[in-house]
């Protein structure tokens, strides 16, 4: 019988291993889980039982959940996270990302851009977040702002 136990962008296995997965696949009690532990983070409630009612979610679905609920900037502060990136051909979009990277700290560790073919350019690259103060959430975010940007996607880390 498995025992996985998903949470929060995270899917855990019986042998402790961390998937990430797309939140819009996590289930309601999932989504208030996190947002229970948000606000309990931020000082907006100052206990469970305040958080829990502000979210709709019952205490029992909370404590089921919450040990196994990390955003994902939990795991990828401080490590070397893999970008891949769809870029249009255009002078300056890798500059402008690089800019972001410098911008929010992190330290290029390996770049890999393509031949340009049909008006893209695929690039990999591998940045340390270890003085990164910003979440990775909202440095891809950023990222994505940047013109040229068509797709960005975490590879690993």
């Amino acid at each position: 019988m498995s025992t996985k136990k998903r949470h929060g962008g995270v899917k855990m296995g019986e042998d402790g291993k961390l998937y990430i997965v797309r939140e819009e696949i996590l289930s309601d009690s999932i989504k208030k889980t996190i947002k229970v532990k948000e606000l309990l983070e931020s000082g907006k409630a100052r206990t469970i039982n305040e958080a829990v009612k502000q979210v709709g979610i019952s205490r029992s679905a909370f404590y089921k959940y919450r040990d196994y609920v990390f955003p994902f900037s939990k795991f990828s502060k401080g490590k070397i996270i893999t970008f891949s990136m769809v870029l249009e051909h255009m002078p300056g979009v890798l500059s402008s990302i690089l800019d972001v990277v410098a911008k929010e700290r992190g330290n290029v560790v390996t770049i890999n851009q393509s031949i340009p073919s049909m008006g893209v350019a695929s690039v990999t690259i591998s940045i340390d977040t270890q003085y990164m103060e910003t979440s990775i959430e909202d440095f891809i975010e950023e990222l994505s702002k940047q013109p040229g940007v068509r797709k960005i996607e975490v590879l690993g880390e």
